[in-house]
């Protein structure tokens, strides 16, 4: 795939810089998501209820973990305040969620649909600062979700929850992949600036 070049790749690698604080927790949401597709197909045999609240308590847990205590957190690298109106809108979206679920307001195939759409939808806004993979991950997701809702809406927790968590796992490797070609850069420069030994002629 081709980079942009000039002052779009320099603009997509400061943006991409400022992405790794988040791979861990794309990392840890990833893994929950596919945990919890496979807690759903295992429950065609046996109740998983349970043991789905202990992968969401514990992604809950690493997540505090990697927000407060990791060396690149996003406490340590961004403003307590800046962070608190996100962090509560979030809230209040789950809550408002979990609050229509418990009331049965809500079909049970809405909430996976609407994670995965809004999972896509926001891989295509991202990709206007971090580069085209995003914008090909969020069409290729967006595309899965409409198909499994129209012709495989009776599997939609179990493939959309799987292929969703993968879909994350990708993103954090994508964020890994770029800060380290980034890093390789300076070495290859340095290598051609070798100076060269200087000739001392004797006369």
């Amino acid at each position: 795939m081709n980079e942009p070049s000039g002052s779009a790749a320099e603009r997509f690698a400061v943006y991409r810089k400022t992405a790794r604080p988040y791979a861990p927790l794309l990392t840890i949401w990833g893994l929950e998501w596919i945990a919890s597709a496979a807690l759903s197909f295992l429950g065609q045999w046996r109740d998983m209820e349970t043991y789905h609240m202990y992968t969401l308590a514990a992604a809950a847990i690493l997540t505090l973990i990697a927000a407060v205590w990791s060396k690149r957190s996003l406490l340590r690298r961004a403003n307590a305040g800046s962070l608190l109106l996100p962090a509560l809108c979030v809230l209040m979206a789950v809550g408002a969620l979990f609050v229509l679920d418990y009331v049965q307001a809500i079909d049970p195939f809405f909430v996976p649909l609407l994670h995965a759409f809004a999972l896509a939808v926001g891989y295509t806004f991202v990709s206007i600062y971090l580069g085209r993979p995003l914008l090909y991950l969020g069409l290729w997701l967006f595309a899965l979700d409409v198909v499994v809702a129209l012709h495989y809406l009776g599997y939609t927790l179990l493939i959309l929850s799987g292929f969703g968590g993968l879909s994350l796992l990708v993103f954090a490797w994508l964020i890994g992949e770029w800060n380290r070609k980034r890093r390789r850069k300076p070495d290859k420069r340095n290598k051609s600036r070798k100076t060269r030994p200087l000739v001392v002629e004797l006369e």
